[in-house]
């Protein structure tokens, strides 16, 4: 059990209901996701943020400035401040209409929290103290007339006296953000500052534009790195200050810094299907920055592209600070970039071709090249993983000077942002980081007839992955679920850690759904929810179409992260991927070596199938790669065993393992012919075309107390 000093603080951010969020009627608990279309006159557009839901917008950036921890309240060890950016240690914000405020709704959410502070818009007050105080919350509500930085000062010293009194305060305060759309670089900065007791001021910054806040928060994190590990070693202040110019010039070249990105923008061909034109011609394009867009306790009352852009920024904002990293704001998505995205993800539906796929993707980045400033390229290249607040898969682009999209760079987790209500509360939501720290269940249902072609082809692969990934640490059970009741109810005997769902994906008008029982289904209703749902079925996460997809909704249901396709995808490829998962995530759960979490694991496996997207991609290609080297083992054994290891670069993986492979073919006097079929006919990478959304950067494959216990060792 954590420590009373290591629980999350809980605040409260209160609004009054509008007419879907209220639950009056009845007492069934508070359920912190609601959906509207957001075509619906009381929500934005475009990504449709519910007004009654915006309003609390001024209360959660309030919140933002707060402390997350008890933590956040002491001096501690500058190397466990480095560390515990592997952690997450969110805000935990309780977005909440005031009607639900009561025991009975939300009792279980104040469960592992201190409950500290509710803020509410001032005709809410008197409803809202009487509310807070009976459910045990440290300090009395606050409104929105109140929020200020002499409010908030007083606050920190207020939750310091109630809750670690015998511990020395932190010197220096924390004013409230001016700029929203740096906040997503300054405020993690100044968060920072104010424990290494550097200037915490905003003045700094508060006047230009995001180059300068981004310089300074980057040198920010090589101080505290190159402190970090001076600290570590031990150093004396004497040396300290010797070492430190060399020091940081060897942590600026190896830092990692986890990166958060805000990246708006909807789908062309989902404007069309939910608004009218008029409204379609006032949905103008967004700048990354803008002078406009700044902090007010009336922030919610403007217009709906300043609304939903404070929203966005607080998404990345909310994020960063728990990562104690950077984040960052880009311009909307242009619509030709979505409109190149349609094309290829449509080019996949009859079978693709390599040419066609090279042509398109390459349109694709062309129409994307405007996202690509200075800022974005130099925090990428320091960043570990990324988490991207979007509906377009960046992951799909190709940084300039790369050569392989940037989901091979690095690990990608997407959090959907249409509608914006459901982001906001997930988001704010921030459900603890899961432990794999047991013996992991993995349940396949097979949701595809076994007189279906397809179905018999999966359940061999699975029959294989079965075998294959089985162990002391990993249990995988097959089920046939041909009916969504059989699948609830093979998801309620054997309640897995990971749900595996073999089905045909199928597209309804504007809908990415599942076929089982013979009807698509956009909701699946299981009890219970696994946390991690992976989906076995073709095109369930598109993104050029702006389709609603399973893949996203599944996240409303309960699930803390979904792996969907984007295209179609080759049965026996993708069972062949999900082997290579299972198997990855056995060993790992077995004997720890190189990866914290599940991303990490998918990462892995998605960025070295490249070599079977190649040698898989034609009959001629496979029987190649079962050929004899001049050593006699089979030319996929040869790669795999000695010429790959430490030459496959992530940003370049399909160039180096061509290169590798041609190595392999000229050994064999037939390197001009193999490199040939690498053009033509070609081959797909097809592992590129999977979205893995939610949280699964927070599914760490041990225990929470020892991923803590181990970053603070490393630190």
């Amino acid at each position: 059990m954590p420590s009373p000093v290591e629980l999350p603080l809980l605040y409260a951010v209160l609004f009054a209901p509008g007419p879907r969020e209220g639950r009056a009627q009845d007492a069934s608990p508070y359920v912190p996701v609601v959906f509207e279309r957001p075509a619906d006159a009381e929500s934005t557009a475009p990504h449709g943020l519910s007004k009654s839901v915006a309003a609390a917008l001024p209360g959660l950036w309030y919140c933002l400035h707060l402390p997350a921890m008890l933590l956040d309240l002491v001096d501690i060890p500058i190397r466990q401040l480095k560390a515990a950016q592997q952690l997450l240690l969110d805000h935990h914000i309780l977005l909440v209409p005031i009607d639900c405020f009561d025991a009975d709704r939300i009792g279980d959410l104040l469960q592992g929290r201190h409950p500290v502070l509710a803020v509410c818009p001032d005709e809410l007050l008197d409803e809202a103290r009487k509310r807070a105080s009976s459910l045990g919350f440290a300090l009395p509500a606050t409104p929105y007339s109140q929020l200020n930085d002499a409010t908030l000062a007083a606050q920190w010293r207020a939750i310091h006296q109630q809750f670690v009194p015998e511990l020395p305060a932190l010197a220096g305060e924390l004013p409230l953000s001016y700029r929203l759309d740096l906040a997503p670089l300054t405020l993690p900065h100044r968060r920072l500052a104010r424990q290494m007791g550097w200037p915490t001021a905003e003045s700094t910054v508060q006047d230009t534009e995001a180059e300068r806040a981004f310089i300074q928060a980057l040198r920010g994190q090589i101080h505290l790195a190159t402190l970090a590990r001076l600290e570590r070693e031990g150093t004396s202040p004497e040396d300290a200050e010797r070492r430190f110019p060399r020091t940081a010039k060897e942590e600026a070249a190896r830092l990692k810094v986890p990166l958060a990105l805000g990246l708006p923008g909807t789908a062309p061909m989902y404007a069309r299907n939910a608004y009218d034109g008029q409204l379609r011609r006032q949905l103008e394009p967004q700048p990354a920055v803008s002078p406009d867009d700044t902090w007010s306790v009336t922030l919610h009352e403007r217009p709906d592209h300043l609304v939903e852009r404070a929203a966005v920024e607080f998404a990345v904002t909310h994020q960063a600070i728990a990562s104690s990293g950077l984040g960052l704001m880009l311009p909307t998505v242009p619509r030709e970039a979505f409109l190149a995205l349609a094309d290829l993800e449509r080019h996949f539906i009859d079978g693709p071709s390599s040419a066609v796929t090279r042509r398109l993707l390459t349109r694709l980045n062309d129409a994307a090249q405007s996202l690509w400033s200075d800022e974005l390229r130099a925090a990428i290249e320091r960043a570990p993983a990324l988490t991207v607040f979007s509906d377009f898969p960046l992951g799909l682009l190709t940084m300039p000077e790369d050569t392989a999209p940037l989901c091979a760079r690095l690990p990608v987790a997407y959090r959907p942002l249409q509608p914006l209500t459901r982001t906001l509360q997930l988001q704010t939501a921030a459900p603890p980081p899961l432990g794999l720290n047991h013996r992991i269940k993995v349940l396949i249902a097979e949701c595809i007839p076994i007189n279906d072609r397809i179905g018999r082809l999966s359940r061999e692969g699975w029959r294989l992955a079965r075998e294959t990934a089985t162990s002391d640490a990993l249990t995988v059970v097959q089920a046939e679920t041909l009916t969504l009741d059989a699948l609830r109810k093979a998801v309620a005997e054997h309640r897995p850690d990971i749900l595996v769902i073999s089905a045909h994906g199928t597209m309804v008008g504007n809908f990415a759904a599942l076929h089982i029982g013979g009807a698509p289904r956009l909701f699946l209703g299981i009890d219970h929810m696994p946390p991690v749902v992976m989906l076995s079925a073709c095109h369930v996460a598109p993104r050029g179409s702006g389709a609603v997809a399973i893949t996203d909704l599944l996240l409303r249901e309960g699930a803390l992260a979904v792996l969907g396709t984007q295209v179609p995808v080759d049965v026996r490829h993708n069972a062949t991927l999900m082997n290579r998962f299972l198997v990855y995530l056995a060993e790992e759960c077995s004997k720890p070596r190189q990866f914290a979490t599940l991303l990490d694991v998918w990462h892995h496996v998605q960025t070295s199938n490249a070599v079977n997207d190649i040698l898989t991609a034609t009959p001629k290609l496979k029987k190649w790669a079962a050929s004899p080297t001049p050593g006699g083992r089979p030319v996929i054994a040869e790669f795999m065993a000695t010429r790959a290891t430490g030459r496959i670069r992530r940003p370049h993986v399909y160039k180096d393992t061509e290169q590798i492979l041609g190595e392999i073919a000229e050994d064999q006097g037939q390197g001009h012919r193999i490199r040939n079929w690498f053009r033509s006919p070609g081959y797909i990478p097809e592992s590129l075309f999977y979205v893995f959304a939610g949280r699964p950067d927070r599914i760490f494959l041990s225990s929470l107390r020892h991923q803590t216990e181990r970053a603070f060792a490393a630190g």
